[in-house]
């Protein structure tokens, strides 16, 4: 199998980048408005789906540790996150949503997911159908 043509590949590539720029553009404007940065609501929605260690995190956010070290004592500062010590091995930290973090981080999801589902409304429910399905085999893991 040949793929694609080129000029088909740069198109759909050009079209997927903007897609993401308009969604994270306005997501960013209605998350500034809830006093959140991206990364700030990116992190609590991490922490709210069971992130839990400041190394995984920094994974997951591809930044240097102490990025993360810096936005959780922002946020911790905010009231929306706390630290404590791993029961099992006090020399790690283990970090926890409070209960203003957790209202924070369903906030941030439900804001996301307007920001998409005003996109998605532009389709038709076949569209949005076919999306689904192009965008489950486009996100499928190959073999290696």
């Amino acid at each position: 199998m040949n793929g694609p043509p080129p000029p088909l590949v740069q198109e759909l590539a050009a079209l997927g980048y903007a897609l993401t720029h308009a969604l994270y553009t306005e997501a960013k404007e209605l998350l500034v408005k809830e006093g959140l940065s991206p990364r700030k609501a990116h992190l609590l929605g991490l922490l709210a789906k069971g992130v839990d260690l400041p190394s995984q995190l920094a994974e997951l956010l591809e930044v240097h540790p102490s990025q993360v070290s810096h936005l959780l004592a922002a946020l911790e500062e905010e009231g929306l996150v706390k630290r404590s010590p791993d029961p099992q091995d006090r020399r790690k930290v283990k970090l926890f949503l409070t209960p203003k973090g957790r209202e924070a981080a369903a906030r941030t999801e439900a804001l996301w997911l307007a920001v998409f589902g005003r996109r998605l409304a532009r389709l038709s429910p076949e569209e949005q159908a076919a999306f689904l399905r192009i965008l489950r085999k486009l996100t499928e893991v190959e073999d290696a």
